[in-house]
């Protein structure tokens, strides 16, 4: 008994997913800009050619991150995608102009598709500026997250995503509850 609580324990344990921010703080960037695509796939995704990280040593960049000293931003292309083969949940992220471009985005818009490329959702166009706002997505087993902006720049940090078809701990705690109770009717009929 006390073995099939334990293996309960850690089944409901292990349904709670975490959210897991991606900060791009481990790409190299050297003062520099270095394109995410060529480290395809990076944390876990791909990133479509115009996606770049840098960090806050850039002229123009002082503002970049949100958290440590680097972050990601589009490189001239006003639409931009994130993909996974095997699906994720998408949070939210964190999302600014450079403080120094002279041509900055004014609205983002993130939309968010399944594997079937069915439009899961999208946040509308948001407006952004230099300081940085969080903005909350919400979409679950996304395969492709596109971003669009008008013509400009913008960074983005702490990209969060989480495991997708990870099933919720209240599912495991039924379906715990439920060996159990099968397991003791079982002892009481012997």
């Amino acid at each position: 008994m006390k073995k099939i609580l334990t293996f309960i324990a850690s089944l409901v344990l292990a349904g709670a997913a975490q959210a897991a921010p991606i900060g791009f703080e481990d790409v190299a960037t050297d003062g520099d800009f270095a394109s995410l695509s060529d480290l395809n796939p990076y944390a876990g995704l791909n990133w479509s050619s115009d996606w770049f990280a840098g960090d806050t040593s850039i002229d123009g960049y002082a503002n970049g991150a949100h958290s440590g000293a680097k972050f990601a931003g589009n490189y001239g292309d006003d639409l931009l995608s994130v993909s996974s083969a095997t699906g994720f949940n998408f949070a939210g992220a964190w999302f600014a102009t450079p403080a120094g471009a002279a041509a900055k985005a004014s609205w983002i818009n993130i939309s968010a598709y399944d594997a079937l490329n069915h439009l899961i959702g999208s946040t509308g166009n948001i407006a952004i500026g230099d300081d940085y706002q969080w903005l909350t997505a919400g979409f679950s087993n996304v395969s492709l997250l596109t971003i669009a902006s008008d013509s400009g720049w913008y960074v983005m940090d702490d990209f969060t995503t989480t495991a997708a078809n990870v099933p919720e701990p209240g599912t495991l705690l039924m379906v715990g509850t439920g060996l159990l109770a099968l397991l003791g009717r079982r002892r009481s009929a012997r």
